[in-house]
């Protein structure tokens, strides 16, 4: 009997490929709190903001996940935040084709460039956020 297919783990996958891609930068889907935040910068956080999935059947080639994020970048200073933003957008890019053990990106999509999100005030931290799209479908078999 064949084993059905399961749609990757598609927030664990981008954190993965830009951790990956980007060293000396956290990604992650929680942040430190209070001041571990200020010392751990700078920081990527990927939330999934939603997105639709097909499921057409276990051995379908379409089954795929089609999510959104909205992924945050924090560094120590407005420019800082905004190139690393920048540098999360190129190497957004580069992820068609790529793949984790979860699956294969097959498709992106940018739907906000950066822009400014304001963090509290007095915090010392400056964010930058946008929303990414993209399409990844399982594995293939025997891969």
């Amino acid at each position: 009997m064949a084993t059905p297919l399961v749609l990757p783990n598609s927030k664990q996958m981008v954190m993965d490929l830009l951790s990956d891609a980007m060293p000396g930068v956290r990604v992650t889907s929680k942040l430190p709190e209070g001041k571990a935040l200020n010392a751990a910068l700078p920081v990527v956080r990927v939330l999934r903001v939603g997105g639709t999935s097909d499921m057409r059947g276990w051995s379908d080639p379409a089954t795929r996940d089609q999510p959104r994020f909205s992924v945050d970048c924090f560094d120590a200073t407005e420019g800082a935040a905004m190139r690393l933003a920048l540098q999360v957008c190129a190497e957004w890019e580069l992820l068609p084709g790529q793949s984790t053990e979860d699956g294969i990106v097959s498709g992106i999509s940018q739907e906000t460039g950066p822009q400014d999100r304001p963090e509290e005030p007095n915090t010392g931290i400056s964010r930058v956020g946008m929303i990414l799209g993209m399409s990844v479908r399982p594995p293939l078999p025997n891969s």
